[in-house]
Parts: structure tokens; C-alpha cells; sequence
């Protein structure tokens, strides 16, 4: 309530109270933005059920209860908007929830997290560290003092998993996608990805094929003249494939206050129009399988030894779970490029890996 705020606002305004704006018959949108599963999941229904429309920027509610929130949305004949829950201030979700009332889409592909952008931005321009670079994204207000979800791809797998659910017209969970982040990069990897001329992204990816969903978070080596690779700082680019529209991309800021707030209040706007329609997962029937059986591909893995016996039993290890190889680079950093693996087969190898070996790094080279 004693907050300090950029604005000057009427205190008699403020509650620290939820059920005050519930029972207010004058209040008719209702605004989340506090973020986290709970309380807000509870607040969403809530303020749904008692006939009030509602604007959220929360990725992770979103995420998890799509469907319900939809249907509750639909029964009580109010709009849940949510537009500022995946790309910042890009207009993406209204734009994919009309892309898909007349495509088929078959991809969706993009740089969804300015924060992990803007980190490996500087790690590569200005040739910092990770934990530097992570440290610059909180000072200027680009993460959070908590910044796990961005740096480990929750955040990426749950937009992905928001998009994803739209464009295929089905729920494709988070917990349905597989997903790792940034924070094992070193600066050894980044001047390595430079001496390949490559450039280092972490890029969502969902694809659909027949009736199964492949859907996968990873950090992935690049073309430096791709149009991903031109993507910096906190910026985003999302890819909608689709049969009738063929690749459309969105670019814009992905993270940040401001971006945030525009799409928060053009939900707003939005809500306010009396013709306005959100779309609704229960109408289609189709079921995939989700799983990530389409990637498929070489990977860049790159372990600090101890010396030439680790090499070997590394080396050995992967021999021993069939896994083909090139050796890039053999002295205290074994490099290697993982051939013709898929993703699925990696990370399990890489979950046993991980017990006995600590700094290393893999990332796929796109192909």
C-alpha cells in the first residue's frame, strides 16, 4: 500500500484486499500482473466466475491452465486476455489466434526470451562471462534477482508450450517439452562457436507432423546470415509457418517494462471492444502425441578435463552408449561434434553424463 510509484494515484484507489475488487460491481476488467502460480491462478478464476473480464501477463498460469481458463471464459461469457504472457510488447498471440482460424500450421520457431538473448548478447559481443553478463540483465531491470525460470528455459518451454497450444488447436503442456538453458555456456564455448562462425541462440522450436507434436527448447548454433542470428540484446523473433500464409515473422522487444505494459493495456483496449472473441481449445478434438521424435541432428559438446585419462573415458563412455563422434579439440577442453543423434537419445545420455562430470557444454548445430 506505501509502495512508491512513478505516478500520483489516490490512495482511497488502493487495496491490499482482492475480495474489495471482487465484490466491486463498478470494477469490470481485472488486471494480473503479480505473477507465480499462486495466489493469481485462484485470483483469475475468481474474478472469471464473478463476471469480470480479465488481462494477465502470467506465462506460468497461462501455461498450465489454458484449457480451463478458456472454458471458464466461455461459460461465463467473459474474455481472459493474455497477450503480454509470450513476446513482450509483440502482438503475437492475437495474431497467431487468427492465423490459425485459417491455417494449418505446421511450425512454430523463435528467440522467446529477451532476458537469455540479452545475456548472450553480451557474452559474445562484449566477450563476459555468463555470470557477468546475468549481473548486467538484473541491474538494468532485464532480470529478475531470481532469473532461474529465464537462464534454464522454463520461461522459453512455457510460451512454447502457450504457443503451441494455439497453433495446434490442442493443450501441449510444458512439462511435454524438453528444455535446458544457457548457463553451462562458457566463455571457451563463445570464442569456439566464433573460430565455427557461428552464432549461439536459444531457440524454441514445435513442430507438427501428421498426429504427433515434437516441441524442444535448446541453445543452437546458428549461420551468423540468418535472420535469428540478427536477433541481439532483448529482442524476439517468433516464426509462424502455416499451408495458406507460408512463413510469417514477428520481431520485437521481449523483455522489459515497457513492451510488457503496452500489451497489458492493449489487452485492455481489447477487452473494452464489445465484438472481440478469443478462441477456444475445446471445439477441436484432435489428439497428438507430443514427444521430440523429429529433432534429429549434430551437436557441439565441449567437457573441461583433467587430462588425457578423462578424455579417453570420456571418449570411451560415449563409444560405449553408441553415440558417433568427431574430435574437434583435444587438450584440458575435450570438444567434440556429436553426429546424427536425436534429442531425445542425447538427453539421456547427457542425464547419466552429468553424475560424473560437471563443467561441460552441448549445444545442436543447426542444420
Amino acid at each position: 500500500m506505501n509502495k512508491k510509484r512513478n505516478t500520483i494515484v489516490n490512495k482511497d484507489l488502493l487495496t491490499d484486499n482482492y475480495k474489495d475488487i471482487l465484490d466491486d460491481p463498478e470494477i469490470n476488467i481485472v488486471v494480473e500482473v503479480i505473477g507465480g502460480m499462486n495466489p493469481a491462478f485462484e485470483y483469475i478464476k475468481s474474478a472469471l466466475k464473478r463476471g469480470k473480464h480479465v488481462v494477465t501477463a502470467n506465462k506460468e498460469v497461462v501455461a498450465n491452465y489454458l484449457e480451463e481458463l478458456l472454458e471458464l471464459s466461455e461459460k461465463n461469457n467473459k474474455r481472459i486476455f493474455f497477450e503480454a504472457s509470450v513476446g513482450g510488447g509483440i502482438p503475437i498471440i492475437k495474431s497467431l489466434s487468427q492465423i490459425a482460424l485459417i491455417n494449418d500450421i505446421t511450425q512454430i520457431k523463435g528467440i522467446i526470451n529477451g532476458t537469455s538473448n540479452f545475456i548472450l548478447t553480451k557474452m559474445v559481443d562484449d566477450c563476459t562471462s555468463f555470470n557477468d553478463s546475468l549481473a548486467l540483465a538484473k541491474e538494468l531491470g532485464y532480470a529478475e534477482a531470481n532469473a532461474k525460470d529465464d537462464v534454464e528455459g522454463d520461461d522459453v518451454a512455457r510460451k512454447l508450450s502457450i504457443l503451441s497450444s494455439l497453433a495446434f488447436k490442442t493443450k501441449v503442456s510444458a512439462e511435454s517439452i524438453l528444455y535446458r538453458g544457457i548457463s553451462s555456456i562458457d566463455k571457451i564455448d563463445i570464442l569456439n562457436f566464433k573460430n565455427m562462425n557461428k552464432s549461439i541462440k536459444l531457440i524454441a522450436t514445435a513442430i507438427k507432423d501428421d498426429n504427433r507434436i515434437s516441441a524442444c527448447v535448446e541453445p543452437t548454433l546458428i549461420e551468423e546470415n540468418s535472420q535469428f542470428a540478427t536477433v541481439n540484446n532483448c529482442f524476439n523473433m517468433i516464426s509462424i509457418t502455416g499451408n495458406t500464409v507460408q512463413e510469417l515473422q514477428f520481431y520485437g522487444q521481449g523483455a522489459g517494462e515497457k513492451p510488457t505494459a503496452n500489451a497489458v493495456v492493449s489487452d485492455i483496449i481489447d477487452a473494452i471492444k464489445p465484438t472481440y472473441s478469443v478462441c477456444s481449445l475445446k471445439k477441436y478434438k484432435e489428439k497428438y502425441d507430443i514427444d521430440a521424435h523429429i529433432f534429429n541432428g549434430d551437436y557441439y559438446f565441449r567437457v573441461t578435463t583433467s587430462g588425457e585419462k578423462e578424455n579417453e573415458d570420456i571418449i570411451n563412455l560415449l563409444i560405449k552408449s553408441k553415440i558417433s563422434y568427431e574430435i574437434l579439440e583435444k587438450t584440458c577442453n575435450l570438444v567434440l561434434k556429436i553426429k546424427s543423434i536425436y534429442e531425445d537419445k542425447m538427453d539421456k545420455f547427457i542425464s547419466k553424463f552429468k553424475t560424473r562430470y560437471e563443467n561441460f557444454c552441448y549445444v545442436r548445430i543447426a542444420k
